[in-house]
């Protein structure tokens, strides 16, 4: 034991994940020698890694219809993203939304305005009394953001959205109509997977190529071949009716 001593170390904390790291320690000497100083090293390696410590949102508003939202700034520094306020899951503890959610374009704090441009992964997951979503600037509806929101009915599929994530959707079963717009660039797997109540779904031909086997597996609608239509406009359509109730403009 009085050669040298290598010792490797790998920190994981489960409640921070950004502190994900490796620590090679190579020691001389006596095991007292070694555990001061593995002591030390591990104490310095924790104090480093607190900045990365932050709150999951910078700050928070209220919507005219009294909903908390919580925003995460993003680098741009202009512009932010929706999300939940607990790091962990259950992702709210209080201020659930529930019934209709209103997104606005832009938010102000502390005299600052920004442009709300993202939904992030899991910002409303299994918020199972949220009923509709109005969000007409966001582009992006990251991983699993609905997910669970079985009582939801209406979301704006607006034009200017060009993501969703994977399981974005998933077992929102209360979800009446999807409408994917020619702008979208990406679609996770099981977007819209188990959506069981869905009544029409509005493809634009652009997006058509973004969807496979997972995007609305587990979906009735999806699996009746009569239930599939190409409009006069080149968009695909599903469901029971002639003809959709909304196209968008792209």
């Amino acid at each position: 034991m009085q050669n040298r001593i290598l010792a490797s170390c790998f920190l994981y904390f489960l409640t921070l994940p950004e502190l994900k790291f490796y620590c090679i320690f190579a020691y001389r000497k006596t095991p007292r020698t070694m555990y001061k100083k593995l002591t030390f090293t591990l104490l310095t390696a924790f104090l480093i890694g607190l900045p990365s410590m932050r709150a999951q949102y910078d700050f928070a508003t209220k919507t005219k219809e009294g909903q908390t939202i919580y925003y995460q700034i993003l680098d741009s520094g202009d512009s932010v993203r929706v999300t939940h306020p607990e790091r962990e899951w259950p992702y709210y503890t209080d201020n659930k939304p529930v019934g209709k959610l209103t997104i606005p374009e832009i938010t102000t704090y502390d005299g600052k305005s920004y442009r709300v441009v993202e939904i992030g992964a899991n910002a409303f997951y299994r918020c199972d009394s949220l009923t509709e979503v109005q969000a007409h600037s966001i582009r992006c509806v990251g991983t699993q953001a609905f997910c669970g929101c079985t009582q939801l009915e209406t979301f704006d599929f607006h034009h200017h959205l060009i993501h969703i994530g994977e399981g974005s959707f998933a077992y929102c079963q209360a979800l009446k109509s999807v409408n994917l717009p020619g702008n979208l660039k990406s679609i996770g797997i099981s977007a819209f997977s188990m959506c069981t109540g869905l009544l029409e779904v509005l493809i634009h031909p652009d997006a058509e190529r973004l969807c496979d086997a997972t995007t609305f597996h587990g979906c009735p609608l999806m699996e009746k071949v009569e239930n599939r239509k190409k409009l006069e406009s080149g968009w695909l359509f599903w469901g029971e009716k002639n003809k959709p109730n909304k196209i968008l403009s792209n």
